[in-house]
């Protein structure tokens, strides 16, 4: 079953709970392995806007833009090899978008909405918080060229796109950051048997306005923030669920790529 065009389609978000003081993720929990445990979360409906009737998105004022940017990449295997056509695509596009004169690549995900891959992260988020930010950069790229990169305008952006064919299922969707407030966001720990990291989550406000790309295809990708060291929030975002969905819908495959940016 289709959406009829002239409706707003609908979705199922899961915010961090507004009493939980101290969100905590556990993985691999006393020592077993492949588990992990999530807080609670509020589930909650949220209407969808369509990037594609909105012209005024970009990521110098709202820290994401919607592009089309066809891939030379035929497939995303396991074994990285597409990492060579793909990442000088990457860098091309997070340069033109973000005005970023250095980047570099960290991290691919691919996600597929199965039991047997990586599921899409389904609660509101952002990937770093204000301490996990400056971790990952001295992770990346060593004490000494992050000190170096400290002394200026810095972040860490994600470049989302779907792979294989259209999205049917869980599409990402963003809480548009100017309808978001500073009192939203919390720290979420993650807690690892041999470290610690962290994350922020969202607690529900109905004042968000949440911002998607319908039927998002291979051919297009979505560029956002996700750590400014000057303090720009993070775009809060989130694996939904449509609350109609077509008919033998496939499951969402994607993959994001997180990267350092250096801006002049």
């Amino acid at each position: 079953m289709q959406v009829a065009e002239h409706m707003t389609p609908s979705a199922i978000v899961h915010y961090q709970m507004a009493d939980d003081a101290t969100p905590q993720i556990l993985i691999d929990p006393n020592g077993e392995i492949d588990t992990r445990i999530d807080p609670a979360y509020e589930p909650a409906t949220i209407e969808l806007h369509d990037a594609r009737d909105s012209a005024d998105i970009s990521f110098a004022s709202h820290g994401m833009q919607f592009v089309s940017d066809p891939t030379a990449v035929a497939a995303f295997d396991a074994d990285r090899s597409f990492r060579d056509v793909y990442d000088p695509e990457v860098k091309t596009l997070i340069k033109r978008v973000s005005g970023a004169q250095e980047v570099v690549i960290f991290d691919h995900t691919v996600r597929v909405d199965s039991d047997t891959v990586r599921r899409p992260a389904r609660h509101v988020h952002g990937d770093y918080s204000a301490q996990s930010g400056p971790a990952r950069l001295r992770e990346v790229l060593g004490d000494e060229t992050a000190a170096e990169w400290s002394k200026g305008h810095y972040g860490i952006v994600n470049v989302w796109r779907p792979i294989a064919y259209p999205v049917e299922t869980a599409p990402l969707a963003f809480a548009d950051p100017t309808a978001v407030v500073a009192e939203d966001w919390t720290n979420v720990d993650i807690i690892y048997p041999d470290r610690r990291g962290q994350i922020t989550g969202l607690k529900r406000n109905d004042a968000h306005r949440w911002v998607y790309m319908s039927a998002m295809t291979p051919e297009e990708a979505v560029v956002f923030t996700t750590f400014d060291s000057r303090g720009t929030p993070a775009v809060a975002h989130s694996a939904v669920d449509l609350t109609v969905t077509p008919e033998n819908a496939k499951p969402r495959q994607s993959i994001e790529t997180r990267a350092l940016v250096r801006f002049a």
